[in-house]
């Protein structure tokens, strides 16, 4: 009986923890199994690997899914702009602003085009067509790789580009926040700049829409307790208020 290869033993063990965390960091993984990270690249390259590297990380080859834009604008605009409203209420004046891509930060650009803040920063074209011509606020464009399904550019590093901008306060879209706190976005491209920007954002929230709760999709960009808080048209929840929203009580 023919032994398996090294590289197909390693491939399955990716697999297997792929499994349980959609996305892996490249070099956290190299240490954990034991080799380099350039080893890890020739097994993604593999065709029949089942998983790619992606901007620092290793994620399944269907981590994406259909995603239409037009769609997403026309659904429940009352909701997202309601929860745009409470999310401008976290800027403070003077702040430097980042801004997802996505359908319902483009109802917060609108508010932002006239506050007071100091900047803002973002990487999505529906968002900067908004704003071309009517914010007295500056604004600058984070360039890029164009994805046509989001509308927006991602650069290959994002840390570089987004460290010396300070950002005070970070808005992110989401598709889902599932039961176990997940968060979650249909695209792989877009993990690399959500995690850079909860690490590096003084303030970081996510805003949604209530029926985003209880959804997931593909890829796993954090957890609640990764934010600030989380934004809905119910208002502003913590971390911790909003994880006990997601597990119901013992009995219930």
């Amino acid at each position: 009986m023919t032994r398996p290869s090294r590289q197909r033993e390693r491939i399955a063990q990716i697999i297997a923890l792929l499994d349980v965390t959609p996305a892996l960091h490249l070099r956290d993984l190299a240490d954990q199994i034991g080799v380099a990270e350039m080893t890890l690249r020739r097994d993604a390259a593999r065709a029949d690997s089942g998983f790619s590297c992606r901007g620092g990380y290793v994620v399944r080859d269907h981590s994406t899914e259909h995603y239409d834009f037009d769609t997403q604008m026309s659904r429940a605009i009352e909701a997202k702009r309601r929860a745009c409203e409470v999310a401008l209420e976290q800027v403070a004046d003077g702040a430097v602003v980042f801004l997802d891509t996505g359908t319902t930060l483009p109802h917060l650009a609108r508010l932002l085009a006239q506050s007071g803040a100091g900047r803002i920063v973002t990487h999505c074209f529906t968002t900067a067509d908004i704003l071309q011509g009517l914010s007295r606020v500056p604004v600058e464009f984070m360039g890029g790789e164009i994805k046509s399904e989001t509308r927006s550019c991602h650069t290959a590093d994002p840390v570089a580009r987004l460290a010396p901008l300070a950002i005070d306060v970070a808005f992110l879209s989401a598709g889902g926040i599932d039961r176990d706190g997940r968060l979650s976005c249909s695209h792989d491209y877009e993990l690399s700049l959500k995690k850079s920007l909860i690490s590096l954002s003084h303030r970081c929230y996510t805003v949604i829409d209530e029926g985003k709760i209880g959804a997931r999709k593909p890829v796993v960009f954090g957890q609640v307790e990764d934010l600030s808080g989380v934004i809905t048209e119910q208002g502003l929840h913590s971390a911790g208020a909003f994880r006990k929203r997601l597990t119901p009580a013992a009995g219930s």
